[in-house]
């Protein structure tokens, strides 16, 4: 799905991995009631959890080196398909942003593609990363 092709009668929120982590491992997170919300409105209908497409594979290998065992991290990985988040494509218009603001915020390249999705979509960003939190480009909700 690109970004024009969302509904835009939902509020569009812009998850990052950090966010999508407590929902699964929450033991030692602050602010995961807000996080498990966020996934609830979602799946009411009440906003719409838009996200890159590689927040699955950088939400599992954080699970991966977390205290979970395989069969653990397997039924995350089950939960996490059945939550069924928007999932954009690593486009050119949305690699070239994150690159802009991975090296105006002293960012990594997969961690600047959450605000510049945000920032495309002129939706929030909700992350957990205080790093990230600092963007200028879009509108951001610290979990922290």
């Amino acid at each position: 799905m690109t970004p024009l092709d969302l509904e835009e009668s939902r509020h569009v929120v812009v998850v990052d991995s950090s966010v999508a982590f407590k929902w699964f491992s929450g033991v030692g997170e602050a602010r995961v009631p807000e996080a498990f919300d966020l996934l609830d409105q979602h799946g009411t209908g009440g906003i719409l959890l838009v996200v890159p497409a590689h927040l699955p594979a950088e939400v599992l290998n954080g699970l991966r080196y977390s205290r979970l065992d395989s069969e653990d991290v397997a039924r995350s990985a089950a939960a996490l398909s059945h939550a069924e988040l928007v999932t954009v494509p690593l486009t050119a218009q949305l690699t070239q942003l994150a690159v802009e603001i991975a090296f105006t915020h002293d960012l990594t390249i997969h961690d600047a593609l959450f605000p510049a999705l945000a920032t495309l979509l002129d939706a929030e960003l909700v992350t957990a990363d205080r790093t990230q939190a600092r963007v200028t480009e879009c509108r951001v909700r610290l979990l922290a």
